[in-house]
């Protein structure tokens, strides 16, 4: 809201990090996120070390455009990427656990997350909370959500977790469309880590950006019982019965993965016997080649029918 001529607050009915307000007293982080299109805070008001009130510069709230946001969060990330901590996929898949073990959903789902995914202090931002500053755009940093506060850890998440929450806040609030949704990536990938985009790091079968949507869903979810936001939690649950869907799919995969485990096995089978002269050595040069041709049809196939991200 606006406080007056000068100044805008964010107030927070349930107050539920430090998250934005830290953005001013982390002095690393705010040098670093001075060159981005991020309205940083100037003060306001903790109530258990978590903000209640959070002060900003004024500005007038406006619309922005896909590739604005993409790129915006893009750079934000950018910056905060050298302060990245290590891969923390057991808190992750904790994460996804909790939110479970409430919600109480037909799915479950885990996900080996690939080792260059790492954690980034949060950021996160919101198309209905971006404000005209002096012509130019700015964004306004918001903390978590209630849900996420109640149900689960402390921990970074990547910052795919937060690109895709901007997903669908976007699609949510202002309706956008698949080639919307390609623009906002393609912008954001091209100002972040190349190692995030990568094929592993946004692999469906390594968790990728899908694990994400299916934290989002189930954030969405808790938010919707919470609030008592019927249309919002129907359409939640019908996004979590396509998840069934999706890890039949990827069931399938492992059976093929598994091929790569029967072409090494017949080429070890082929190696042996080959020593102990219970073949001959055409017959186990033939028997290794068939267990490379599986192993290495396997693998290709495996990864071919791995879900595009987006």
């Amino acid at each position: 809201m606006l406080l007056d001529a000068s100044y805008i607050v964010l107030a927070y009915s349930i107050p539920t990090s430090n998250r934005t307000s830290s953005l001013h007293q982390n002095k690393d982080i705010h040098s670093r996120l001075q060159s981005t299109n991020l309205h940083l805070p100037i003060g306001g008001m903790l109530l258990d070390g978590k903000d209640a009130l959070v002060v900003f510069p004024a500005g007038k709230l406006t619309e922005p455009s896909p590739e604005w946001l993409g790129q915006t969060l893009g750079e934000i990330q950018n910056m905060l990427a050298p302060l990245s901590s290590p891969n923390d996929q057991k808190r992750w898949n904790q994460r996804l656990k909790d939110l479970e073990d409430e919600l109480k959903p037909n799915t479950l789902w885990r996900a080996p997350h690939a080792s260059v995914t790492k954690g980034i202090p949060s950021v996160r931002i919101h198309p209905n909370y971006i404000v005209e500053v002096e012509g130019e755009h700015s964004a306004l940093p918001l903390n978590q959500t209630v849900s996420e506060a109640l149900l689960c850890g402390t921990e970074r998440l990547p910052g795919i977790a937060e690109f895709i929450q901007l997903e669908g806040r976007v699609v949510e609030e202002k309706g956008y469309e698949p080639d919307q949704i390609e623009v906002l990536f393609e912008n954001w990938k091209r100002c972040v880590p190349a190692s995030w985009t990568s094929r592993k790091a946004l692999s469906t079968v390594l968790g990728g950006a899908w694990i994400w949507r299916y934290y989002d869903v189930l954030v969405v979810t808790a938010e919707s019982v919470l609030y008592g936001d019927e249309p919002r939690y129907e359409s939640s649950q019908k996004w979590l019965k396509d998840v069934s869907r999706l890890q039949a799919h990827l069931g399938v995969l492992r059976v093929w993965k598994s091929g790569v485990w029967v072409g090494v096995t017949t080429m070890i089978v082929a190696y042996y016997a080959w020593q102990l002269e219970t073949l001959s050595t055409t017959n186990s040069v033939g028997l290794a080649v068939l267990g490379s041709i599986i192993s290495i049809g396997s693998n290709l196939l495996y990864w071919k029918k791995d879900p595009p991200a987006f």
